[in-house]
This record gives C-alpha cells, structure tokens and sequence, in this order.
C-alpha cells in the first residue's frame, strides 16, 4: 500500500497545524495549573456559625409578628 507523494505546502500545512495544536494544548495547561495553584493557595474558608442560623425567618432578616391570642382569651 503505497502512499500518495505529499507537496510541500501540505507538509508544512500539517506541521503547523500540529505545532498550533501543540501550543493551545499547552497553554490550556498552564492556565489549568495556574488556577490549581490559586485554588490550593486560598484553600477553604472557614464558614462562622451565625445566631438563628437555623431559624428561617431570621436567615431572611425577618422578625416575627405580634403573636395572636387565642379565642377564649378575648
């Protein structure tokens, strides 16, 4: 199976293609480092407990109305 006698602008087509390959592959690299590094030099932040955390309306900043009385107490 002989292959088809190739020109020399295709060669050159096919090198650059691969060298720009190569390039974008390394940059995506780097970039990918660099944010792993970002991420590994901040490390997780602590998250504090707040009062009435679990509380609903104060996680909203909402305070509770009035309570209202029962029938009989009227």
């Amino acid at each position: 199976m002989d292959l088809p006698p190739t020109s020399p602008a295709s060669d050159l087509r096919a090198r650059r293609s691969g060298e720009r390959l190569r390039w974008g592959l390394t940059g995506l690299a780097a970039v990918f480092l660099t944010v792993l590094a970002a991420a590994a030099g901040l490390g997780p932040t602590g998250r504090e407990e707040q009062p009435g955390a679990g509380e609903p309306l104060a996680v909203l900043g909402v305070a509770p109305g009035p309570a209202t009385r029962p029938a009989e107490e009227q």
